[in-house]
């Protein structure tokens, strides 16, 4: 019995701590055209605008309350961001800001139990494009 009340203050917040690792959110604001809906993997990600593009919205995705690494937290805040121009049809993502957000968890196990955690997300936001030209 001991044991089972052991495995549940244990397994359960270990287990939430690596599904919000996994989770991202994002959003978008139409301010133009929108287009039927693409695959996130033909939206392309530019520094510099392209040749010619029409500008379709602005959209913005976070990796929410941390995972494993920098680079993973930010590789699944990029896949959020292009899923998002994704759904209004861009074919590209004109980056306008790259950063980082730090966020406290504060967990309770019972009475007297309380546990903060530091948490680093990345924060990306771009205009979402269709490049007509590159």
């Amino acid at each position: 019995m001991k044991t089972d009340f052991f495995l549940k203050i244990l397994l359960v917040p270990l287990i939430a701590f690596v599904f919000a690792g996994c989770a991202a959110t994002g959003s978008s604001l139409v301010t133009g055209q929108v287009r039927p809906p693409t695959s996130s993997e033909l939206v392309k990600l530019y520094t510099k605008p392209p040749a010619k593009y029409e500008t379709i919205g602005i959209v913005r995705a976070s990796s929410d309350l941390g995972g494993w690494t920098d680079q993973g937290n930010l590789d699944s805040a990029t896949r959020e961001l292009k899923n998002q121009a994704a759904k209004l049809g861009a074919n590209g993502i004109l980056l306008k800001n790259v950063g980082e957000q730090n966020e406290t968890s504060i967990n309770s196990y019972g009475p007297g139990n309380i546990q903060t955690t530091q948490m680093k997300a990345q924060v990306l936001a771009g205009e979402a494009i269709f490049v007509t030209q590159e």
